[in-house]
């Protein structure tokens, strides 16, 4: 690692410190916190745990227990500890994004450039030090990509199935993983011929590497999921899982569905459009899985945008899930830099103009819940078009071919 390169790294890293330490003044000393309030509902589940009770009696931890357990030196160490925990999973991120592109033959200047977009991004600044952990479900997820390019098949499946674990949307990764696991990425799997029948091509589809991960990912969900239902029982699954499915968030969001859900909130009409909105997700997430698989971080980065735009509740920390893949994408795009700007400037506008209205609602008092979602329309609009853009500029071919790394063309 060159001395520019590391430089970067500790730039970003003193900029994150130096937010933590300003949190702690700020918290103090300003009526409006810094830190985020669900790093108080972390902080109270740990506490829960050392008084010998369960996380979920804390009203509204709607997490995995182990990350109570991971901020328990919140409670008899400092209060800043999961902080800092979370700014080194946001560190790692940004290494293992630059590890990644090395991988690819990039040269190492290019690298470090395009991990700039991770490092000094202003989410994944901002939520890391505001104590959201959301980067340690990212850099799960990264470390799964990262060991199946290393061929370290078991480690990037418990990775995987841990990713799952601790929060559930990694589970629209399943079907690109499986589409990616072919003989591109294990040269020993012999083609199949084309003139084999169907029950032939499905058996063939279902090849040891395919299976091994499956099993693997799967069995480390089942175990650590079993094993907390028996310490924490059915609360444990519904606060963590299940709530997740059935939520119809009467709070505004950034989501399309948000102003229907919010008149039908409490009703059985509510209910059930809840549900229904899973259908085009689905179908959007199938159809991505399926065509892009192969080239699986241009895959995930569509899948984690999908996922979020087509959410039936989409809030702003949603959004540092698919910026963790930009510095994995934009290197095989062929965007122009009027065309950057103009997907920085459409992106940010659409995110103002909602704000503003939320800002009309929450400081101001006004009922704005509907201009709130006709801006929310418009951003779901944005980010559709945003897609569309990468899909039409990215150049499209496997990750792997006969068992290696496919070098960057582009860098």
């Amino acid at each position: 690692m060159k001395a520019r390169t590391a430089g970067i790294f500790a730039i970003g890293l003193i900029i994150r410190l130096a937010c933590v330490l300003w949190a702690e003044y700020q918290d103090r000393t300003m009526p409006v916190k810094y830190t985020d309030v669900d790093y108080d509902v972390y902080t109270d589940a740990s506490r829960e745990i050392l008084q010998g009770n369960s996380p979920f009696d804390r009203t509204t931890y709607r997490y995995t227990p182990i990350l109570a357990y991971m901020l328990l030196p919140n409670v008899y160490l400092h209060e800043a500890w999961g902080k800092l925990l979370f700014v080194a999973s946001d560190m790692i991120v940004g290494y293992l994004l630059y590890a990644i592109l090395m991988m690819r033959a990039m040269p190492e200047a290019s690298a470090i450039n395009y991990t700039m977009w991770w490092l000094y991004h202003p989410f994944s600044i901002n939520i890391s030090t505001r104590g959201n952990a959301d980067t340690v479900v990212v850099l799960l997820c990264l470390l799964t990509i990262y060991f199946l390019m290393k061929k370290h098949l078991v480690v990037a499946a418990v990775f995987y199935g841990l990713a799952v674990h601790f929060k559930i949307y990694p589970i629209v990764y399943a079907l690109s993983f499986l589409v990616f696991l072919d003989e591109d990425y294990d040269s020993s799997i012999k083609p199949i011929q084309t003139t084999a029948g169907v029950a032939a091509k499905a058996w063939h589809w279902l090849n040891r590497t395919r299976l091994a991960f499956g099993l693997i990912s799967g069995g480390v969900f089942v175990v650590l999921t079993a094993g907390f239902y028996l310490i924490y029982g059915y609360t444990f699954v519904f606060e963590a899982y299940l709530y997740h499915f059935t939520r119809t968030d009467n709070r505004h969001n950034f989501s399309m569905y948000f102003y229907d859900l919010y008149l039908r909130y409490g009703t059985n009409s509510g209910f059930v459009v809840g549900l229904v909105a899973f259908l085009p997700q689905f179908l959007t997430l199938f159809n991505i899985s399926l065509r892009c698989g192969k080239d699986i971080m241009h895959a995930q980065f569509l899948l984690t945008m999908a996922f979020v735009v087509f959410n039936k509740v989409c809030t702003a920390q949603y959004f540092l899930w698919y910026s963790a893949y930009l510095a994995l994408v934009l290197p095989t795009t062929d965007l122009k830099g009027w065309q950057g700007a103009a997907i920085i400037g459409a992106w940010f506008g659409g995110e103002l103009h909602w704000l503003y209205w939320a800002y009309e609602l929450e400081m101001m008092g006004r009922n704005t819940f509907f201009p709130i979602w006709v801006a929310g329309l418009g951003f779901f609009a944005v980010n559709i078009g945003i897609m569309a853009l990468f899909i039409q500029s990215h150049h499209h071919h496997p990750l792997f071919a006969r068992g290696m790394i496919v070098p960057l063309t582009k860098g």
